[in-house]
């Protein structure tokens, strides 16, 4: 491989970091959102009857607005943020993967060692009891 190519390889997956770092940081701002509005949620059913005109809340959906009771709201906006947490997760891996490929790439040592690092994963009480 050439220099020009490896240079272009090496500009192409830096571009594909910085998307993936900006899409963790949107991710990361509309998790923050939801869990806001699921606190709001919470407390607004603790405080109202079930049959009065304040359990049902407006939620948007894309182009349009339902109404809906809150209990159901609450369990919309739940299953809103276990998808946000699968996608911070995957976009995290994917990061992962890229910032160790490009120290490969650029064949700095010391940033391959410290990418590898981040690899690790956290021991769980099942691996614990078994070592």
């Amino acid at each position: 491989m050439n220099i020009v190519e490896n240079q272009a390889r090496i500009e192409a997956l830096a571009e594909d970091i910085l998307t993936d770092k900006q899409l963790s940081v949107d991710y990361d701002r509309r998790r923050q959102e939801t869990r806001e509005a699921l606190r709001k949620l919470r407390h607004q059913t603790q405080n109202v009857r079930p049959n009065s005109r304040l359990a049902t809340t407006t939620i948007n959906m894309g182009d349009f607005f339902l109404e809906v009771p809150a209990a159901r709201a609450q369990i919309i906006v739940e299953a809103a943020q276990k998808e946000l947490d699968g996608a911070i997760d995957d976009v995290r891996q994917r990061l992962k993967k890229k910032i160790e490929l490009l120290a490969q790439l650029e064949g700095d040592e010391r940033r391959e060692s410290i990418a590898r690092s981040m690899n690790l994963k956290a021991v769980n009480e099942r691996d614990a009891r078994q070592s």
